[in-house]
C-alpha cells in the first residue's frame, strides 16, 4: 500500500511523540509527549512538565497548547493537529477543544481516564453547537495510531510505570479478544479491582520508585531533611 503525505507526515510526529515520551521519562516524568503540528511542520513539542514545575496541570499536551499558542501568537490551533503516545485525558481534551484543534491523532487508548474513550469530550457536539464562538466542532480523530510501536517504546523507556498502568487498565492496547469501548472498559475495570490482591509488592515498589519520581510528596520530603 502506498502512503499518503497525511499517513507519512502521521507517522512521523507520532514517532516523535514517542521519542520525548523516552525523553520524559528519562527526566523524572510521566512518560508522555504530545507534538503539535501545522501544514507539516512542527509548531510545539514537549515532555510531560508535572514533576519539574510541581504543577499538576502541566501535562504534556496542556503545555503544547501553550506553547502553540505563543509561537503563532493566537489561541485559535484551528489549523493544527495535536499528536499525543497516549490519549489525551479529560482535562486535556478540554483544551483541546477551547483551542479549536482540528485533528488529533493518539497511539494508545486510555479507558479509564480518556477524553474520548470514556468521556467523549472530543466527539461532543453540544459544546460546539451551543457556543460555537469558543468551541469548533468536534475535531478528526485518529485513534490507536502504531499503538503496538507505541507500546513497545513506553515499555522499554518506563517498565515499572508500564506495569503499574496495564495492571490499573489505565492503557489499552489493540487485541483481538475485545474491541470496542464498551468491553474494553469492563476488562480495565476488572483488572484494577483484582489487581490489589494479586500484586500488592508492586505498588510499594511503585511507591518508592514512580510516583515520587512523579512529584508526588517530594517537596514534603526534601522540607524535612
Amino acid at each position: 500500500m502506498v502512503k499518503t503525505d497525511a499517513q507519512a507526515t502521521d507517522e512521523r510526529m507520532m514517532r516523535r511523540c514517542f521519542a520525548l515520551a523516552t525523553q520524559s521519562a528519562e527526566q523524572g516524568e510521566y512518560p508522555y509527549g504530545a507534538v503539535i503540528a501545522r501544514n507539516g511542520r512542527i509548531v510545539a513539542e514537549t515532555t510531560n512538565q508535572v514533576a519539574h514545575d510541581r504543577d499538576v496541570t502541566r501535562h504534556a499536551e496542556v503545555v503544547a497548547i501553550c506553547e502553540a499558542q505563543k509561537t503563532l501568537g493566537s489561541t485559535d490551533l484551528a489549523d493544527c493537529t495535536i499528536y499525543a503516545n497516549v490519549e489525551p485525558c479529560a482535562f486535556c481534551c478540554y483544551a483541546i477543544r477551547e483551542s479549536r484543534i482540528a485533528k488529533v491523532v493518539y497511539s494508545m487508548r486510555s479507558p479509564i481516564m480518556g477524553g474520548a474513550s470514556r468521556w467523549n469530550i472530543l466527539g461532543d457536539r453540544t459544546l460546539s453547537d451551543a457556543m460555537p464562538e469558543v468551541f469548533a466542532p468536534p475535531p478528526v480523530l485518529v485513534a490507536e495510531f502504531l499503538s503496538e510501536e507505541g507500546a513497545a517504546t513506553l515499555r522499554r523507556s518506563s517498565p515499572l510505570a508500564w506495569a503499574f498502568m496495564r495492571a490499573r487498565g489505565l492503557l489499552v492496547t489493540p487485541s483481538r479478544h475485545h474491541a470496542g469501548g464498551d468491553h474494553a472498559h469492563t476488562g480495565a475495570t476488572r483488572r484494577a479491582r483484582g489487581f490489589g490482591g494479586r500484586a500488592k509488592w508492586i505498588m510499594r515498589v511503585l511507591r518508592k520508585n514512580v510516583f515520587d519520581r512523579f512529584g508526588r510528596g517530594g517537596a514534603a520530603r526534601r522540607k524535612k531533611r
